[in-house]
């Protein structure tokens, strides 16, 4: 298949988009007020996984998020402006470098809702810099960001559980190959 921008085929970067979108639309439709932090983690791991996974190209993920940043950002979405592209790219990054190790692993549930946990908490920065901004007091700064984080990375660690299944559902049904041969780079060979 010929290669298109970034060294993705067109068929993955639908894939990609169509991940990113699914992101976006969750966190939209789903306006769950469960009064619980953290609970837009679980779809935004799920996708950013599966899209890391089924593309299996370095910074999938990662693109895959910066899409849904900025999508969410022209849509008016989220609170946080540019620092929004940032929050789903903090996630993505640390997806796309437990990659190897997930696809090593692919029977192991551990080893994703670790990832997942380390996912949620990727966020912890963009949190303890957005209510720097607005002038809170350090010890409210640090426990809303703690009680954030902690949700995120509970959520997370439920999101990515379902990977492991869903990959083998897609190999079932040939949409996905079951050898995994992943391309380390995005430039055109």
């Amino acid at each position: 298949m010929r290669n298109h921008m970034f060294g993705f085929t067109l068929q993955e970067s639908l894939f990609l988009g169509f991940c990113s979108l699914l992101i976006l639309s969750t966190k939209l439709m789903l306006r769950l007020h469960l009064k619980v932090p953290g609970h837009s983690m679980f779809f935004l791991i799920l996708f950013l996984m599966l899209a890391a996974l089924c593309v299996r190209k370095r910074w999938s993920a990662t693109l895959a998020a910066g899409m849904a940043g900025l999508l969410g950002m022209f849509t008016g979405s989220g609170k946080l402006g540019p620092l929004g592209i940032v929050s789903y790219m903090l996630p993505a990054l640390v997806i796309d470098f437990c990659v190897p190790f997930l696809e090593s692993h692919r029977k192991n549930l551990a080893f994703f809702a670790v990832a997942g946990l380390l996912a949620g908490a990727a966020r912890a920065p963009i949190s303890l810099f957005s209510e720097w901004m607005v002038g809170m007091d350090v010890q409210v700064l640090f426990m809303s960001t703690a009680i954030k984080t902690g949700g995120g990375m509970i959520f997370g660690a439920l999101g990515a559980l379902p990977v492991p299944a869903l990959l083998t559902k897609l190999e079932a049904r040939g949409l996905l190959s079951a050898n995994p041969k992943p391309e380390n780079s995005g430039a055109n060979p």
